[in-house]
């Protein structure tokens, strides 16, 4: 299956793509040493270049209480250990790419391993890795050495077999190319151009199979044009909400409720006005090391 990069090449409908079921578990990564130890993304700085400080208590309850947001929904949460060493293990939207059985083409569930593009955060992979497995699934590797972090940069097309893929900082064309052919799916390549929004989650929110959230700044031409022409219902986040509080990294299990960092005012009142429903909450610790609701999870 090709990979597609603009508008002109798409040569399907997404309304006429098989259907999938929705995700119903979520991993979530205990907290334990989360911390800022390093600089690989803009946002674990000061204003005077220093790594911020991390309130570890704080972020247990924040943790905490997203945990129990997912369960209120209905959704069961499974919990990977702690490693030491892995600070930023909790965002464990980053570390595979799971490939659902109803999407793989011989009905075998698959775990890919992500290629992450900088070594601090490598030994957080096989951990992820193992955890997935004892669900099920078989994993396979890239061949390519080429960088990929897992759904950080790769968006499940809501109901429908169809991956959303972000190239840019953290995740490669050749290493999309390879999932496009290895599994035989549609892939639409997004390019991301702003130095805020290093993955492709802090972009783009998958609401439902007509809607997403977005801002559009964050990406190419025609990126924002493959993306208008796929969504009928195509909420704007507020910019700066979207920069400093990460408001395209919401989530949206059930196509109806999303959980947002707390106050993303205006970005709140837009998805009410669509038909959504914002659940607000405080992720203000882990805004520190880069990374909000979506980072915090992997629906699977």
């Amino acid at each position: 299956m090709p990979l597609y990069r603009s508008l002109e090449e798409l040569d399907f409908d997404i309304a006429e793509l098989p259907r999938v079921a929705p995700a119903r578990r979520v991993l979530m990564a205990d907290p334990a040493h989360f911390d800022v130890e390093y600089g690989i993304n803009p946002h674990m700085l000061d204003e005077t270049g220093a790594l911020r400080r991390v309130d570890r208590s704080k972020a247990r309850a924040q943790w905490t209480e997203l945990r129990q947001a997912f369960e209120r929904l209905g959704l069961a949460v499974d919990v990977v250990a702690p490693l030491v060493g892995q600070p930023d293990l909790v965002f464990c939207a980053n570390q595979t790419l799971p490939i659902a059985a109803d999407i793989a083409r011989d009905g075998r569930a698959r775990i890919v391993p992500s290629n992450m593009r900088w070594a601090e955060r490598r030994g957080e992979v096989e951990h992820v890795v193992a955890a997935l497995a004892r669900h099920g699934g078989t994993v396979e590797r890239l061949t390519t050495r080429e960088p990929l972090e897992g759904m950080g940069d790769g968006l499940w097309h809501p109901e429908r077999r169809l991956l959303w893929a972000g190239v840019g900082p953290r995740s490669s064309l050749a290493a999309w190319s390879e999932i496009a052919e290895r599994f035989d799916l549609p892939v639409i390549a997004l390019e991301l151009v702003e130095r805020d929004f290093y993955h492709l989650d802090t972009a783009l929110a998958l609401l439902a199979h007509d809607a997403c959230l977005w801002l559009p700044e964050a990406l190419d031409a025609r990126a924002r044009a493959l993306v208008e022409s796929c969504f009928a219902r195509r909420i704007v986040a507020d910019e700066h909400e979207a920069r400093r509080l990460f408001a395209c990294n919401a989530t949206c299990p059930d196509g109806r409720h999303v959980l947002i960092q707390q106050g993303c005012v205006r970005t709140c009142e837009r998805l009410r006005a669509a038909g959504f429903e914002p659940l607000e909450l405080d992720t203000s610790e882990f805004l520190k090391s880069g990374g909000s609701v979506f980072c915090l999870k992997l629906l699977f």
